[in-house]
């Protein structure tokens, strides 16, 4: 169950035989709950069916991610992966299994969440994102993510995001770290004011750290998850211009304040 927001002065709407122009009956009752939520409502729903998400990487968090968003029923979801799947990451990769080995992720994740919820479309990018294609498929959508785990194709999604003017939302895995935020949203930071120059990182220095990655793949995608869910329905987030980390050890987390660079949006 994707999370849900919690703020009953959101939407307060009868819900009683709702009807809507956008939703068919079989969507209505599908969504039951969340449109008897009344931080989501019909009208609410209706957004999350009209809007349409690109998700960069189906991976461990990509995957996390794309099951939620198709549960909720956003509207449109793009897949943008070129990679196929192995055994070596079907620990971290929740959706596949010992049949899909050696087909493509976006491939097999569309016929897998097909099954979940048909309601969806599902555009497929069987492509790594490049300088020459990047913006051709990131205009048709509202929200760019970023579950990649290079560096460089997260500056690649920030740039491209902040040339169409777009919220991009990253979720990264470091040891027993995940980190989270959202950027170009609100005339808030970027990537690049959070990472001017690209880090060095070893995600997996130490074993204890590779056993949190395996469940932090999908707390970290729930997180994004929720994070997509409230830009969608015109909420604030304390996470544009602030970078979450969440210790997987001792469960704490903190708030790191991101100072906006105006020379990264010029």
């Amino acid at each position: 169950m994707p999370f849900i927001l919690v703020n009953n002065s959101f939407m307060n709407q009868n819900t009683e035989n709702p009807s809507s122009e956008i939703l068919s009956q079989k969507e209505i009752r599908r969504y039951t709950l969340q449109i008897n939520a009344s931080t989501i409502g019909v009208k609410g729903q209706e957004k999350i069916k009209q809007s349409k998400i690109l998700v960069v990487g189906a991976g461990g968090k990509g995957t996390s991610i794309l099951q939620t968003l198709a549960t909720i029923g956003i509207g449109k979801i793009g897949i943008s992966d070129n990679y196929p799947i192995e055994e070596s990451e079907l620990s971290r990769q929740y959706l596949y299994g010992n049949s899909d080995l050696g087909k493509q992720k976006a491939i097999v994740s569309k016929q897998k969440l097909m099954e979940i919820n048909h309601f969806v479309n599902y555009e497929l990018h069987n492509v790594c994102l490049s300088e020459t294609n990047s913006k051709t498929i990131c205009e048709k959508y509202d929200i760019l993510i970023d579950a990649t785990d290079n560096f460089s194709s997260r500056y690649l999604i920030n740039d491209t995001a902040i040339a169409l003017n777009k919220p991009m939302i990253f979720g990264m895995v470091k040891n027993h770290f995940g980190l989270i935020s959202v950027f170009n949203y609100m005339g808030g930071p970027s990537l690049r004011c959070l990472f001017p120059e690209k880090p060095t990182l070893n995600c997996t220095d130490n074993s204890e750290g590779f056993v949190c990655q395996v469940s932090l793949m999908g707390i970290i995608g729930s997180i994004v998850a929720n994070e997509i869910l409230k830009i969608i329905l015109g909420r604030n987030t304390k996470l544009s211009g602030n970078l979450l980390k969440f210790n997987a050890v001792n469960y704490s987390v903190s708030f790191e304040k991101i100072k906006k660079n105006p020379e990264n949006f010029k």
